[in-house]
Parts: structure tokens; C-alpha cells; sequence
């Protein structure tokens, strides 16, 4: 009996923050969503590209950072292409997430502050995570990792600000805008050792730091470096980002604001209310309580520091989705969890029986599980009717052989990975070709030229009734290669509003 209540007692936590993750996932699963929503589409395609031995950048063109392209590579090589495996790791990922900040919170704040900022952070997952599968998701655990470095680290620990560094340029480099934490960490301590009069100290830890995450740096470098391929990565990760985000006609105080009206969902489950409420009382705390331990104190720190640098980094795109919130979701259950630790606090004076404070825990916990049971049940049926262009990949694959080449025109990249048909060219889909600024001459000619050399059986228009072929730049040569395309690719059909054209060696009628 003893030794079965040993296991309960080891286990029900793990049991607990898997039953969240699972519920949370459970939705986006294969199981529920028959097909991969757009920028899960291309990820897919280019792990699936991978495993056929192209390299990201030179042979297929994506601006988000290296690390999920090879997430996506690793899933789809676990389950021989499936889907499924890229949903495991999302189902790891999000557990080890999930698992390291409600045990970073019970440590810091008690076991009811860490139940009660697990369920609300979980169920705020729900409505921002657009079928999955996203770079923000894989940075969860680094960032709740990195809190937890954060909470120890005035002990003479050198791995510790090493571990810092590193974990930092991992999220880096699967998602530029998520090192809030990171930055928050560098200005909190620079605060305490500047308070403390430890200028030194704080030169020393951030020397660790920039070694872990020059590591990383390296690595990333060295190894597209290696295969001739840094022009092509630095171009697309790095150049393309600035001109997406930096465009004129957006001020800093439009993207704000943008970036603020995209916090609703957060507010459903009362996680935006909560945390709130934790930052005020925190900076209360900072200022006025000294008395409070050292590693609690350096943890609301870093909080009150990440909040603003988070919502400023994902203010600097000048169109926020849904899932660029996630990358709020560490400290906001922090900050909750604290709001939450206020309250026990103040309620423990209180001359109430153990089994009544039991009962309002459970009632409370239940209360904001049900509060939000009909977004949870809207985003199942969302995802379960997102099937609509299976009649196009059904046509693809009864009409071409896996040898043949398909260009999906516009941003439906996933076509390509749910037929496994391979595009002409890297440019797998065309929007950076249609970025004024960044796209020139050279960039068109090669995605033409590529086109015109592999000659795809299907060229699909997703931007129907658009037209294609609609560059920011025209010479002679590419209206030349543009001619020699519209006029043998003929319009066979229409499927599901997007239009199917077909190569034809004799010319197109009219």
C-alpha cells in the first residue's frame, strides 16, 4: 500500500501538467485537423525536403530561423512522413513547458499559485495556437527554462548564465522576437548588480552568457557556411525580416496598438486580468518589501522587465497573429501565479477550516476550466472543418506522378507536402518575390528560370482570380520568360476557387 502511494505521490504532478497538454493538443491533433494550416504547411514541406537531402534556404525558401525546419524534419523521420511525429514533439514539447513552470512555480509561490497559472496559461494556449505547429510553441520550455536558471542564479553557478546564453540563441534562432526573457534576464541582473555595487560581477555573467549563446552562433553559422549556403540564409532569415517588419507607412505607435487589440484571447480564461494584477503588486513588492528572498525578488524582476520588452517585440511585425502571443505566455503565468500566491496569502489569516479552503480551491480551478469549455469546443470544430482543399490534393495525385513537379501559386505550400510533390523551385511560394525592397532582378529570373527548366505538370492559382506573374520588377528578360509560361500552361479547370493550369508543348488558345 505504502509503495502504490510512493508512486501516486511521485507521479501525480507529471500525470497532471500531461492531462493539460494532451487536452490543449488534442484539437490540433491529425486526428481532429485533416490538413496543416499555411505556415505549418511549408514547415512540413521543408522537413520532408530535408530528409530528401535539400538544405533550408538553398533549396527551399522560408524567412523563419533554422531550428523548426529541422523539428519538422525530426518528427517526420520518427513517423516515416506522418504528421503524427511532428505532433508528438509539439506534445513534448508543450509538456516539458508546461512541467518545468508549474514546478518553478510551486517552488517559488506553493502548489495551489502553480495549479491555478498551469490551467489558465493552458487554456489561453487554446484560441492563439491556429492549428499548431508554430516556431513560439517550441520556445515555450526555453523560456520557462530559463526562468528557472533565473531563479537560482545568485549561487556561484558558472553553467548556469552559460545555460542562459545558450537556451537564448536556441530560441533565437527559431524565433527572432522571443528573447524577451533573455533580454529581461541581462536587464535585471545589470539592475541588481549596479544596486549592489557588483559592476564586475555582472561584466562576469554576462561573459558567460555571450559564450553560451556565441556557441549556438557558431554552430548555426559554420554549418550553412560549410555548404555554401550562408548568402541564401542570411538573405531569407535575416534581410527579408527586416523589410517585413520595417515598412514606412507603419509607425511604432500603429504597431502598438495593433499589438494590443490582439490580446483578447488572453483574457478569456483571466490569465491578461491575473498577471496584471501580479504586476502591480510586484513592483509593490520590489520597492517596498527588502525583506523577501533573493531568488523570489530576482524572478519578479526579470517579470516585470519581460512584460513590456514581449509586447514590444511583437509590436515590431506590422501584422500580429494570434500565435505571436504565446511568446507571453511564460511570464504571464509567472506574474498569475504570483497574483495568485497574494491572494493565499492574505486568505491563510483568515480562521477558515483546511477542508473549506480545499473546497474554494477545486470550486475556483473548476469555475475557470468551464468559463472557457465553449472556446475550447469552437476551435475542435473549427479545426475539424478545415478540409476543404482535399478535393485539389486528390485531384493532384490522381493527375501527376510523384515524380512530377507542382507549383502551388501563392502561399499553399502544404499542398505539396500532403501530395509529396515537389515544387519547381525553391521558392516553393512567392511572396518574397512581391516584397518591394528585397526582391530584385536576379531573384525573379531564377525562380523563373527554374520553373521554365522543371516544368511542372500543375501550375494551381490559389490567388484566384488574380492574376500571376504580378512582380514589383519587369524587364524585357522577365516578361519574355513570363510570355513563354502563360502561353504554355493552359487553364484546364477550376477546383474549389483556385485555378488548375497544365504544361502544353503547342501553344494555348486564346
Amino acid at each position: 500500500m505504502k509503495s502504490f502511494r510512493n508512486i501516486i505521490d511521485k507521479t501525480w504532478e507529471k500525470l497532471l501538467v500531461l492531462f493539460g497538454a494532451l487536452c490543449v493538443l488534442l484539437p490540433t491533433s491529425p486526428l481532429n485537423l485533416p490538413l496543416p494550416y499555411k505556415d505549418s504547411g511549408v514547415f512540413l514541406y521543408t522537413g520532408w525536403r530535408i530528409l530528401n537531402g535539400e538544405l533550408p534556404y538553398r533549396d527551399v525558401w522560408d524567412h523563419k530561423p533554422p531550428v523548426i525546419f529541422y523539428i519538422n524534419a525530426l518528427g517526420l523521420f520518427i513517423t516515416n512522413n506522418s504528421r503524427w511525429g511532428v505532433w508528438l514533439i509539439e506534445l513534448f514539447s508543450l509538456f516539458v513547458a508546461a512541467f518545468i513552470g508549474y514546478q518553478l512555480i510551486k517552488k517559488a509561490f506553493g502548489i495551489f499559485p502553480a495549479m491555478f497559472s498551469l490551467l489558465l496559461w493552458l487554456l489561453s494556449l487554446v484560441p492563439i495556437l491556429q492549428g499548431g505547429n508554430f516556431t513560439t510553441e517550441y520556445t515555450l520550455p526555453l523560456q520557462f527554462f530559463a526562468l528557472w536558471l533565473v531563479y537560482d542564479s545568485d549561487k556561484p553557478d558558472g553553467w548556469r548564465f552559460f545555460l542562459i546564453g545558450l537556451t537564448g540563441a536556441i530560441a533565437f534562432f527559431t524565433k527572432q522576437t522571443a528573447i524577451g526573457i533573455w533580454i529581461a534576464i541581462i536587464i535585471s541582473l545589470l539592475f541588481r548588480k549596479l544596486t549592489s555595487a557588483q559592476i564586475r560581477q555582472w561584466f562576469r555573467e554576462l561573459s558567460l552568457i555571450s559564450i553560451g549563446g556565441l556557441t549556438i552562433c557558431i554552430i548555426v553559422l559554420v554549418f550553412f557556411g560549410v555548404q555554401g549556403a550562408f548568402p541564401q540564409f542570411w538573405s531569407a532569415a535575416f534581410k527579408y525580416n527586416y523589410f517585413y517588419s520595417s515598412l514606412d507607412e507603419y509607425d511604432m505607435v500603429s504597431r502598438m496598438s495593433s499589438a494590443a487589440s490582439g490580446l483578447r484571447p488572453l483574457t478569456r480564461a483571466g490569465l491578461l486580468q491575473f498577471s496584471i494584477i501580479g504586476y502591480v503588486i510586484a513592483i509593490g513588492l520590489i520597492l517596498f518589501n527588502k525583506k523577501s528572498p533573493d531568488g523570489f525578488r530576482s524572478l519578479l524582476l526579470v517579470g516585470l522587465i519581460d512584460l513590456p520588452v514581449e509586447f514590444a517585440l511583437i509590436g515590431i511585425s506590422k501584422n500580429t497573429f494570434p500565435h505571436y502571443y504565446m511568446t507571453l505566455l511564460p511570464v504571464l503565468a509567472l506574474l498569475t501565479g504570483f497574483t495568485a500566491w497574494a491572494f493565499v496569502s492574505l486568505i491563510s489569516t483568515w480562521k477558515i477550516p483546511n477542508i473549506v479552503k480545499y473546497a474554494a480551491a477545486v470550486g475556483i480551478l473548476a469555475v475557470f476550466a468551464q468559463a472557457s469549455f465553449n472556446t475550447y469546443m469552437d476551435q475542435l470544430y473549427t479545426y475539424r472543418k478545415f478540409n476543404k482543399k482535399e478535393t485539389v490534393i486528390n485531384y493532384i495525385k490522381d493527375n501527376t506522378s510523384p515524380d512530377d513537379y507542382v507549383l502551388m501559386w501563392g502561399a499553399e505550400t502544404f499542398v505539396n507536402y500532403e501530395t509529396q510533390r515537389k515544387s519547381p523551385s525553391r521558392f516553393s511560394f512567392q511572396h518574397p518575390l512581391r516584397r518591394e525592397g528585397y526582391v530584385d532582378e536576379a531573384l525573379i529570373i531564377e525562380f523563373l528560370d527554374d520553373v521554365i527548366q522543371n516544368r511542372p505538370r500543375l501550375i494551381i492559382n490559389t490567388l484566384s482570380p488574380n492574376p500571376m506573374y504580378d512582380f514589383p520588377i519587369h524587364t524585357a528578360e522577365i516578361d519574355s520568360k513570363i510570355s513563354y509560361l502563360q502561353s504554355h500552361y493552359c487553364t484546364v479547370k477550376d477546383i474549389a476557387f483556385w485555378t488548375v493550369y497544365e504544361y502544353s508543348e503547342d501553344l494555348c488558345d486564346p
